[in-house]
């Protein structure tokens, strides 16, 4: 009988240390389950501990249960699916070691490395503490959906480097939908790489990024719509639509359209940005930014450079700390009934570049708070010079304390320029100001101007 017992106690104690060593690291008995399974269905609100990675293979299908999986080795993704297909994870907790970033885009330490993976969901999990991205398929993705994940990052946690590569989700390649999600604590929302096509951003929630931007589109994307996002209290831009000085396949930034976003908060940066950085021989093409809610901005609501065929169409721009809407090297832009109010600088600022012009039925309110009238920059609308500009059926309200003019054109070629059915009020000393060679313009019919200082006088009229 005692020899029983002990028998019993022995085979409990063995059982115990067991459990404790797979406690300790499920590695090898969640990769043994994964190689023999195709279906797998957790238990409730599991807890594994790993220590490396684990392999899926083609038509797996997670199905969490709200199962946690915690990663215990820095520099490695809990789940590597690349150059998989037909995948579905869905109702994980996943957690990453949280103190391993590295400053490269082909860092391993994410939740999922997705790399040339085909036909991938991944739903309602989600991730902690991943320093690199919860996803991450840089190149050759295909049929990707990440749909109502949360994911919360470490944050700054590493003095040694500038964590601009940490993402809530890094994507490339074609046909992505990132659907419904809410990311916060990293220093990017979502990053969409280079060359990427046939993507959808929508009604996602990004708030309190510490470093980067809320949305990321990389060079030469195309086909890119990013509908109905809330972003929130970011250092960067809410959304930066990036091109550069060359063409990568498969060609320019094209067809990009932003529309019924809420930007709110952003530090530094820009509520809208479309930039090329290099110069301007390559140009993003028919841009659409309509509908969108910019407040609180930390440098211009909406800022334009080097386009063509774009339209900037019925947004609100509340309070930015240097213009509303900026333009650089556009040519076939229209700027067409925004409502912008509360604004440090400009209304619209314009260097001068670019080509025609279309700036109509816009709002704009108690513009150049700042009160800095150097150069032009306590205008409402303010364009530095060029030609070929339409400025029509604008209503443009000045502050007599803070709004040097309501309108100032001082180098522009006028005799190409249309003004017509403006009003121009509210500024202090002009409603409006032109080039001092008083050329005629191309048309100049129907405006009113007044001012405090000046009245109705223009200064050098045509």
């Amino acid at each position: 009988m005692i020899q029983k017992f002990l028998l019993v106690v022995s085979i409990l104690l063995s059982l115990q240390h067991k459990c404790v060593n797979s406690f300790d690291d499920d590695t090898k008995y969640l990769q043994t389950l994964f190689n023999d399974k195709t279906q797998i269905e957790f238990p409730p609100n599991k807890t594994y501990k790993i220590k490396g990675t684990l392999y899926l293979k083609n038509n797996h299908k997670l199905l969490g249960n709200g199962t946690n999986i915690i990663q215990m080795l820095p520099g490695k993704p809990i789940f590597d699916c690349a150059n998989k297909e037909n995948i579905l994870i869905s109702g994980m907790n996943l957690k990453g070691y949280g103190n391993d970033y590295l400053p490269t885009s082909s860092s391993l330490a994410v939740g999922i490395y997705c790399f040339g993976a085909k036909n991938l969901i991944i739903r309602q999990n989600n991730f902690y503490n991943f320093s690199y991205s919860p996803v991450s398929g840089l190149r050759k993705v295909k049929n990707v959906l990440f749909e109502n994940n949360y994911c919360e990052g470490p944050g700054l946690n590493n003095s040694k480097y500038y964590q601009k590569d940490m993402s809530g989700i890094t994507l490339g390649g074609d046909e992505i939908s990132i659907i419904n999600n809410r990311i916060t604590n990293s220093s990017q929302g979502i990053i969409i790489a280079e060359g990427s096509k046939g993507i959808i951003i929508k009604n996602n929630q990004i708030f309190d990024l510490p470093l980067e931007h809320g949305i990321y589109v990389d060079a030469s994307c195309s086909n890119v719509t990013i509908d109905n996002n809330k972003i929130t209290n970011v250092k960067g831009s809410g959304i930066k639509v990036q091109n550069r000085n060359k063409s990568i396949p498969p060609g320019i930034c094209n067809e990009i359209t932003i529309k019924n976003n809420t930007v709110t908060n952003t530090g530094t940066g820009d509520g809208i940005l479309i930039i090329n950085t290099e110069g301007n021989e390559v140009y993003a093409e028919n841009v659409l930014i309509q509908s969108n809610i910019l407040n609180n901005i930390g440098q211009d609501g909406i800022n334009v450079r080097v386009s063509r065929n774009t339209k900037v169409i019925d947004n609100q721009i509340n309070n930015s700390k240097r213009s509303g809407i900026y333009l650089k090297d556009n040519y076939d832009l229209v700027i067409y009934k925004n409502m912008i109010k509360n604004i440090r600088q400009n209304g619209i600022f314009d260097e001068g570049s670019g080509s025609n012009i279309n700036i109509d039925s816009n709002i704009i309110t108690n513009i150049g708070l700042e009160g800095k009238d150097e150069n032009g920059l306590s205008s409402g609308i303010f364009i530095q010079g060029g030609g070929n500009r339409r400025i029509i059926n604008n209503y443009v309200k000045g502050s007599p304390e803070y709004t040097q003019y309501s309108l100032y054109i001082p180098y522009g070629d006028q005799n190409t320029i249309i003004i017509k059915n403006n009003k121009f009020i509210g500024a202090r000393e002009s409603g409006a100001r032109f080039s001092d060679k008083k050329v005629k313009f191309k048309e100049f019919t129907n405006n009113e101007f007044s001012s405090k200082l000046g009245g109705a006088k223009i200064f050098n009229q045509p």
